[in-house]
C-alpha cells in the first residue's frame, strides 16, 4: 500500500462518516424546563407510600396479660426505635406495664444522630397489667420512620388497634 493511499484512508473515512451525520435527523434538545422537570421528578422508586403502606401496623393478644404488635415498614423504609410508643385508650383497669423491642441497627442519622431503626418488621411485646372486667382496649401505636433514598421523613404516626380481651 502506497503512502499517499494510507492517508487517504483516514479523510475519506472522515467524509463518509461527516456525510451519514448531515443525512440523520439531529436529536432534539430537551428544553431547561423540561430538564429541570426531569431532575426534580420522583422516579418511580423514589415515590412516597402512603404512611398506611409505608408502615404497616397490627396487633394481637397473646395471653390476658400480653399483647404482641408488629410494626412492618415497606421496603426502602425504615422505623425509628425510639419514636415507637404505645398507650390503651377505653381501658378501665388495664395499664401497660412493660414494652420490649429487640435491638435495632445503628444510623447515623443526619437529623436525629446516632440512632437505632428497623428496616424490617419488628416485633413489639406488651406486658399488661389488669384489674376485673375489661373485655376491650383500644391501643394506640405511634410510631415514626422515614424513606430510605429520599431521605423524606413522615411526621409522627398514630394508629389505633381495637383488641378484644379473653
Amino acid at each position: 500500500m502506497s503512502p499517499s493511499f494510507r492517508k487517504a484512508i483516514p479523510v475519506a473515512l472522515a467524509a463518509i462518516l461527516a456525510a451519514q451525520a448531515s443525512l440523520a435527523e439531529p436529536l432534539p434538545k430537551p428544553s431547561l424546563a423540561q430538564r429541570l422537570q426531569d431532575l426534580l421528578s420522583p422516579s418511580a422508586e423514589d415515590e412516597l407510600l402512603e404512611p398506611e403502606r409505608a408502615f404497616g401496623v397490627t396487633a394481637q393478644v397473646v395471653s390476658p396479660t400480653l399483647l404482641v404488635a408488629e410494626l412492618a415498614p415497606a421496603p426502602g423504609y425504615y422505623l425509628y426505635r425510639d419514636r415507637i410508643r404505645f398507650a390503651l385508650k377505653d381501658a378501665s383497669g388495664v395499664t401497660i406495664k412493660s414494652v420490649t423491642l429487640p435491638k435495632g441497627m445503628i444510623k447515623k442519622d443526619p437529623t436525629f444522630g446516632t440512632t437505632e431503626i428497623y428496616k424490617t418488621p419488628v416485633r413489639a411485646e406488651i406486658a399488661l397489667q389488669r384489674g376485673q372486667g375489661a373485655r376491650s382496649i383500644t391501643l394506640l401505636a405511634n410510631y415514626q420512620g422515614c424513606h430510605e433514598k429520599t431521605g423524606v421523613c413522615y411526621p409522627p404516626q398514630e394508629k389505633s388497634l381495637p383488641l378484644a380481651l379473653p
